[in-house]
């Protein structure tokens, strides 16, 4: 009677952020297992765009569950695999021997270095993939993928996940189309957040025709374009100066207001908020706009111009919590993630019932 091998044990967790926040990705991951009992210590070099955790513990976090860290990655060796510009397929076969995979992945960190290996990556991935079929590595009812985190050109981290345990987009990067018509690149936020923090299912429910939306601080209107394109009402409000063809499209009423002080003449389904303020006052404002019923859900963006960003973020979590406690809102939903489109901000998702 044959037997399935056993799978390797994982001695800790590879997490891909983007460059500058390995600190936060760190305290973070520290803070998480910390929470669980479990006993390991983080390592990372500034500007590296990763950080690793070595250690051993019963529960591993999902990529979905961290702010700050785009991909999570269990790691099955404490070492890297190795090898040089002849062969890299050979040593990469031997690292999986014994196992079976349904896929296996490269990545790299979201630096100039690690990017500079997508031509290695485009020549490498199909060999690599027709050898391990041939030496039955590959199979597509495997419940876990293969990932190599490429360090350089020779050398790569080795580690495995299953489905859902990290995100949809390689390296947990959506590569999302400027569309021409786009009054400015802070349209893809908003984009990224709604495929984020919703599944094609909800945004058929929540991003369609009928529904209304306010945007907060929408000048020059990247935020209210997203809205528009998805067919809701939406009204703009901002001191500044609004996309013309906006304006023409028939759905976007501009009203001329500080965003600290307008609520809408009726409750809307969609309140979104892009205002230059400190993260606890534009916290404070989408829980009051919930809290008294003006929207249902929420995206915002939180300005992380804060020495501990993850100890304000457990604030304004705090804020959002306490303030609808007594309005008898129950929070459905309340998410924070470092998208890969935002820079110092972090993106904030509400909703309540």
């Amino acid at each position: 009677m044959s037997h399935s091998p056993k799978n390797p044990p994982i001695v800790g967790i590879l997490a891909l952020c983007r460059i500058g926040f390995e600190r936060e990705c760190s305290s973070e991951l520290e803070r998480w297992f910390g929470e669980r009992g479990a006993d390991g210590y983080v390592k990372f070099e500034k500007l590296s765009g990763q950080v690793i955790w070595f250690g051993q513990s019963k529960q591993f976090p999902k990529t979905s569950e961290l702010i700050f860290a785009r991909q999570v990655i269990k790691l099955i060796s404490k070492t890297p695999v190795y090898f040089d510009n002849k062969d890299r397929i050979s040593p990469i076969l031997s690292a999986l021997e014994g196992q079976t995979y349904s896929a296996i992945y490269l990545d790299n960190p979201d630096t100039n270095d690690g990017n500079s290996m997508a031509d290695l990556f485009h020549r490498l991935q199909k060999p690599l993939l027709s050898a391990a079929g041939k030496a039955n590595i590959l199979n597509r009812d495997a419940k876990q993928r293969a990932h190599l985190v490429f360090i350089d050109g020779t050398a790569a981290w080795l580690g495995v996940s299953e489905a859902g345990e990290t995100l949809k987009w390689p390296m947990g990067i959506p590569r999302l189309k400027m569309l021409q018509d786009a009054p400015g690149r802070s349209t893809l936020k908003l984009a990224e957040a709604f495929a984020y923090f919703m599944d094609k299912e909800e945004q058929a429910e929540w991003l369609r025709e009928g529904l209304t939306a306010v945007d907060l601080g929408a000048s020059p209107g990247g935020w209210t374009y997203q809205l528009v394109k998805h067919g809701l009402q939406v009204i703009a409000v901002d001191n500044g100066t609004l996309n013309e063809r906006l304006l023409d499209s028939g759905q976007v009423e501009h009203v001329k207001a500080d965003g600290f002080v307008y609520r809408p003449p009726r409750p809307v389904h969609w309140l979104v908020c892009d205002l230059p303020e400190k993260p606890v006052r534009v916290t404070q404002l989408i829980a009051d706009w919930l809290a008294a019923g003006d929207a249902q859900r929420a995206i915002f963006q939180l300005k992380m111009a804060v020495k501990d960003r993850l100890d304000e973020l457990e604030y304004c979590r705090e804020i959002i919590e306490e303030t609808l406690k007594p309005s008898g809102k129950k929070i459905e939903r309340l998410q924070f993630r470092h998208l890969y489109h935002d820079r110092e901000e972090v993106t904030g998702f509400l909703v309540v019932k």
